[in-house]
Order: C-alpha cells, then sequence, then structure tokens
C-alpha cells in the first residue's frame, strides 16, 4: 500500500468519525444549515446557466459551434443512418422478391374432404 493510499484510508476514517459525531448529525440537522446548503446548490445552479448562457452567446457571436449544435447533429446522423438501414433492408428486400417469383412454387397439398 503507497503513502497516498494510507493517507487517504487515514482521512477516510477521520472524516467518518467526524461526520458520524453527534454534533455533526446535530449541526446538519439544522434548518438554518439545510436551508444555507440549499441556496449553496441554487447558487452554483445559477452560476453555472449564467456561465453557459455567456457561453453560448458569445459562440454565437464567434460562430462557433455549440453543445446543442453538436447534438443535434448527432441526432440528424443517427435518424439518417437509421433511414439508411431501413432503405437497404427494403433494397434487399426487391431483390430478393423476384428470385422467389422466378422459382418454382411447391404445389399446396390437396385438402381432404370431410
Amino acid at each position: 500500500m503507497s503513502l497516498l493510499d494510507q493517507v487517504k484510508d487515514v482521512a477516510a476514517r477521520q472524516v467518518g468519525k467526524v461526520l458520524a459525531s453527534d454534533t455533526t448529525l446535530k449541526v446538519l440537522s439544522s434548518p438554518q444549515v439545510k436551508n444555507a446548503m440549499v441556496a449553496a446548490i441554487n447558487l452554483r445552479a445559477e452560476a453555472r446557466d449564467v456561465v453557459e448562457l455567456g457561453v453560448k452567446q458569445m459562440a454565437k457571436q464567434l460562430d462557433l459551434v455549440t453543445r446543442d449544435d453538436v447534438a443535434k447533429l448527432k441526432r440528424s446522423v443517427r435518424d439518417l443512418q437509421h433511414e439508411v438501414e431501413d432503405l437497404r433492408e427494403q433494397l434487399s428486400a426487391q431483390h430478393e422478391a423476384p428470385a422467389l417469383e422466378a422459382a418454382p412454387a411447391a404445389k399446396p397439398a390437396p385438402r381432404k374432404r370431410k
């Protein structure tokens, strides 16, 4: 076991002890802490949205490709691949149909009358 792994193990045990302590559980269950955590999560999401919007606007101004553009392109390529597969199957079926028609058809067995 490397020194780094040993340090990680010690740190994980210490964090576990801290998180399992009564004081930590009381603090984490506090409504103020819960509200602060929710606010921090919301703030992070809002900041990400603002940055993402700014990047999109900058990309548009600089005529750059965005994630949305790539996602649309991937969908289009996937749809076209499915369409090509369908057309190949249809073409294959059309080529097989004349071969089946040219083969002599087996005579159906006569029906037994009751």
